[in-house]
């Protein structure tokens, strides 16, 4: 570029100062401009008074004709003038390249972004010029901007956010995220999320394969640890995505710990009602219906020898009365299916089963294998059977099952209840459909401390299979321990 400016802008008579002065080949400034015009920034070349000697593109409305022999100063808005004037003298003074950056309101009225670079130009030994690039840099100011609002954001949301590399480790945090688990600003960067939760953070590998690639977020529901050890409930989303070819997750969590104690709270609230109201219409109403129906019939037993011809409506009667014994009884089992006294959740899915063979004409079959010596507490037998009740009904509503089987395996210190069916098989995508029934099973495996899992069954058909720890009961607290008794003994230490 020096050597073709040489070529074409040298006076011609070689004397120095009619540079500047003598007129350009016309051949020569065409094939400048040419060349200048092919570049995509905004090129200037001014001599020693600053002003434009060649422009490579209009400016405004001014096109580079218009512009050359102009001040460059003309170029800039009022508010620009004085960096530019000072930028531009520093550059004629030092000899070194300078700039500044510029904002500049365009003909549509946006705001336009630009880097100006003054660099010293020297077309030949006695010649000093200056040279003006301007490289509009507005995509990258407004995507520079977007990154820093959106940073901004994450710092003051209310929620735990975290981005985690396939390793599983943390890369970036939040404030929130970190006082969710108790640490100081920065301090859990380069940790492993593993470390704070368990699944699916300690294998990253199983979750980054489940689901399609149209479907790349999952809600998940953990027991974070804190840095003092204490544990709280989280729940939020899991997200997948890449970074020049690295797969990512971002996790946005919420601490619901208050929100799961209401919670539970709640349904034990509602359990201990139905529980009571079960009773009461066992014990209850029930009792003194089947007085009614005692009552009747040793009327009917008079009436015979008495007044026969209203024997009839009194048998009638007393049929009513039984068939609304029945239905409180079914009534009490509905609101209250596990009574400890009356046989426990044993009993109870044997009843299950009997009620699920009658209404759905299905062949179910109940097998237990006991061998704790602790009882099971209220609370998890209630749970249980609920997860088995509604494991039926969708083995025979959706998965259309003609065999199921109920088997309960209570060990020493675990209970695992497995439900298999020979039906169609659950769904891929069961598990993120609207419906509660799945949602609110897992609930109540969580609540027990425990987790349920749905698999495929051989040949055909679903396998759900909860398990959870036997927790302890009120009957079941460690009793206070005696002090021993030292035995006499003839023996001196």
């Amino acid at each position: 570029m020096n050597a073709a400016t040489k070529t074409i802008e040298s006076p011609r008579d070689g004397s120095e100062d009619a540079s500047l002065e003598a007129p350009y080949p016309e051949l020569g400034h065409r094939a400048i401009r040419a060349l200048l015009a092919a570049v995509p920034e905004f090129v200037f070349v001014l001599d020693r008074k600053l002003n434009i000697i060649v422009a490579s593109r209009s400016v405004g409305l001014r096109c580079p004709k218009e512009l050359e022999g102009r001040p460059i100063i003309d170029v800039f808005p009022p508010h620009l003038h004085a960096i530019a004037s000072a930028t531009l003298h520093r550059v004629l003074a030092s000899g070194q390249v300078d700039g500044f950056a510029a904002e500049i309101e365009g003909i549509d009225g946006q705001q336009r972004h630009f880097d100006i670079r003054v660099s010293p130009f020297r077309p030949d030994e006695g010649t000093s010029w200056l040279t003006l690039i301007a490289t509009e840099i507005t995509e990258q100011v407004r995507a520079e901007r977007a990154i820093a609002t959106q940073a901004r954001m994450i710092e003051s949301m209310l929620e735990g956010v975290a981005v985690i590399n396939e390793r599983g480790v943390i890369e970036i945090t939040n404030p929130a995220f970190d006082r969710m688990f108790g640490y100081r600003r920065g301090e859990l960067i380069g940790r492993d999320m593993a470390a704070l939760a368990g699944w699916p953070f300690e294998q990253p590998e199983r979750w980054q394969r489940e689901g399609s690639e149209s479907i790349r977020s999952q809600r998940v529901e953990f027991d974070g640890r804190r840095a003092d050890g204490t544990f709280f409930a989280a729940a939020g989303v899991l997200s997948r995505f890449e970074v020049v070819g690295s797969n990512h997750s971002l996790v946005v969590l919420q601490d619901v710990s208050e929100r799961k104690q209401l919670e539970r709270a709640i349904l034990e609230a509602v359990n201990r009602e139905q529980y009571r109201i079960g009773n009461d219409l066992h014990d209850g109403l029930g009792q003194e219906l089947t007085g009614i129906a005692l009552m009747l019939r040793g009327l009917a037993g008079r009436v015979t020898t008495e007044y026969e011809p209203i024997l009839p409506e009194i048998e009638g009667i007393t049929r009513l009365v039984s068939n609304a014994i029945e239905s409180t009884r079914a009534l009490a089992r509905g609101l209250s299916p596990v009574n400890l006294e009356r046989g426990g959740l044993k009993d109870a899915l044997e009843g299950l089963a009997m009620h699920a063979a009658e209404l759905y004409g299905v062949q179910i079959l109940c097998t237990q294998r006991l061998s704790a010596a602790r009882p099971l507490s209220a609370e998890l037998a209630n749970h249980l059977y609920r997860i088995a009740q509604e494991a039926v009904r969708n083995a025979v509503r959706h998965g259309k099952a003609r065999a199921i089987r109920l088997h309960l395996h209570v060990a020493r210190a675990k209970v695992r209840l497995t439900v298999t069916d020979d039906g169609t098989g659950m769904p891929t995508q069961a598990e993120q459909a609207p419906g509660m029934g799945l949602k609110i099973m897992r609930y109540r495996a969580r609540m027990l401390g425990g987790e349920v899992r749905f698999e495929r069954s051989t040949p055909s058909g679903t396998r759900i299979v909860c398990e959870c720890p036997i927790a302890l009961g009120a009957t079941d607290a460690p009793r206070e321990r005696k002090p021993r008794r030292k035995r006499a003994s003839g023996r001196i230490n």
